[in-house]
């Protein structure tokens, strides 16, 4: 996630030492298995597929300029590190409606410190339930 913030931020920064340019960019992450292969025999190329490639992609196409647009399947991996406002129900092509959210930022040291925290006594809460 640290590498997309970077590429926002790399482009306000081109944006602002050239003259008239105003590049944008829409980012779409996921999260998943993928499968790999170097395909052409003239022009040989390595590639990426698979459904979390797709995803990713429709969170590109249909996210807003300047942000970063994750699938809810994905916050749970990255809540205790970053904040990820829902967005709400967005229709993607060949999955329908499904609920989006934007990573906006890095949290503080202290929210992932309490979020950890917080996290590890659920955790030992539901072991003594048990």
């Amino acid at each position: 996630m640290d590498f997309c913030f970077k590429i926002l931020e790399t482009i306000k920064q081109f944006n602002t030492y050239t003259f008239g340019t105003k590049f944008t960019m829409k980012i779409g992450f996921n999260y998943g298995p993928v499968t790999d292969g170097i395909i052409g025999q003239n022009k040989v190329l390595y590639d990426i597929w698979g459904d979390t490639v797709n995803l990713s992609s429709r969170m590109m196409s249909t996210g807003v300029v300047g942000r970063i647009q994750l699938p809810a399947s994905v916050v749970p991996y990255l809540i205790d590190h970053f904040k990820c406002p829902k967005r709400g129900k967005v229709f993607i092509k060949g999955k329908g409606e499904m609920i989006t959210h934007f990573c906006v930022g890095k949290k503080t040291p202290e929210q992932i410190k309490s979020n950890l925290a917080s996290r590890d006594a659920k955790r030992i809460n539901s072991s003594d339930a048990s």
